[in-house]
């Protein structure tokens, strides 16, 4: 008895999914999960409707997988901030990143795309809410973080509470996200960003390396 050879199901993937996932990214960024159809999707992406959905299913896991996508580059980019070895170095760096993320987005000062498209969605859709709630707390836990390690350090104050800070640092982020969509120019939000350093610096008494080593020079 002689076997057929088994039939390959589908047709392969002839499609690079970073750049995919970008366009569709980029076209919820523009109108919105609501006001984004299949239709602009497959327009985007240069995909027939059934390649997206046999892909990557529907349109609400289309978009969970872009925000997911825009997380993980927000991660890897404020854990590159967060590394710097001097406070100051770390706050000034993540103020750079937000900046640079919020300005660069299709047809630049899109600000946040999580803040964007996402919460307008997280009132009536417990799965994105998740995603939401735990993006804003790792950011807010890993600036806490941060600032336990100056305090243990001696960059800060003991009396000094790193979440009180971490607060004001966060909700300046979130601020500079909406500036940037309103259409604040680049160089408005870096005087933005200054402005909440500035407060955290003198709250907490740091002091830019440059300063400090002139301090013990002299």
């Amino acid at each position: 008895m002689v076997q057929k050879e088994p039939v390959a199901r589908g047709r392969p993937r002839k499609f690079d999914t970073d750049t995919v996932m970008e366009r569709v990214r980029d076209t919820f960024w523009r109108y919105g999960y609501a006001g984004t159809s299949m239709d602009q999707l497959a327009a985007a992406t240069g995909l027939h409707k059934p390649s997206l959905y046999g892909a990557f299913g529907d349109k609400k896991q289309l978009y969970l997988a872009a925000l997911d996508n825009y997380l993980a580059d927000v991660r890897a980019d404020f854990a590159e901030a967060f590394s710097q070895p001097h406070l100051w170095d770390c706050l000034d760096a993540l103020s750079e990143k937000s900046i640079d993320k919020f300005t660069r987005g299709v047809d630049g000062g899109m600000g946040c795309f999580m803040m964007n498209t996402a919460m307008p969605e997280a009132i009536e859709d417990p799965e994105i809410s998740r995603v939401v709630r735990g993006a804003m707390d790792s950011l807010e836990q890993a600036t806490v973080r941060r600032f336990e390690t100056a305090r243990e350090e001696g960059e800060l104050s003991d009396l000094l509470d790193p979440a009180e800070l971490a607060m004001i640092l966060v909700a300046k982020h979130y601020e500079i996200s909406a500036r940037a969509r309103a259409g604040y120019s680049r160089e408005e939000l870096r005087e933005v960003a200054d402005r909440g350093l500035e407060l955290v610096r003198r709250l907490g008494g740091i002091r830019p390396p440059a300063a400090a080593k002139a301090a013990e020079a002299g």
